[in-house]
């Protein structure tokens, strides 16, 4: 699941398309460490909290979504010719993409309930979880940049093609919270 379209790879692709694979490896670094605030989160038990307040859950859905929302516009900047464009997401703003994104969570989720248990002792899981994670997630977030450079090259720096993929961070961003 961490290769397939989602939140967090949209918006590697939306980065490597406007400032090139490189320039997105800071908001990657961010990715991976958030995704691994969640992961440690799982570890001690806040999913579990989670599923037994449903007010804050929702609550977490749509604040989720707002951020993730602005994140993608704000890559937007101007024209993507303009001569001194807006500075790339850095890894800060990469750390709160996972833990408030619906698909991370339910990798999450999954992840632990479903091959936690098969791991070993609670810090074996923890290990090996994590580590599994963040080592795609480099591979995998790496692969959407360049694919969205690649896809820049081939059509040349476009607004049109920013918002266009914009607009399907967005779409992905609202279906994963309103179904």
């Amino acid at each position: 699941m961490v290769g397939t379209p989602g939140p967090a790879n949209l918006l590697m692709m939306t980065v490597g398309s406007r400032y090139g694979t490189g320039a997105a490896m800071p908001f990657n670094v961010g990715l991976v460490l958030g995704k691994m605030g969640l992961n440690l989160s799982m570890a001690i038990g806040v999913g579990f909290l989670l599923t037994t307040m449903p007010v804050v859950l929702t609550a977490l859905k749509f604040l989720s979504a707002a951020v993730m929302i602005f994140l993608s516009v704000r890559t937007l900047g101007g024209a993507a010719d303009a001569p001194e464009p807006t500075a790339p997401p850095g890894w800060r703003s990469g750390l709160i993409v996972h833990p408030l994104n619906p698909k991370a969570w339910v990798m999450t989720v999954l992840a632990w309930t479903e091959f936690g248990p098969q791991l070993g002792s609670a810090g074996e899981q923890t290990l090996i979880i994590c580590t599994s994670f963040a080592v795609a997630q480099l591979l995998l977030h790496s692969l959407w940049a360049l694919a969205g450079q690649l896809l820049s090259q081939a059509l040349g720096q476009s607004v049109w093609l920013n918002r266009g993929l914009v607009a399907l961070t967005c779409s992905v961003v609202l279906w994963a919270v309103l179904i």
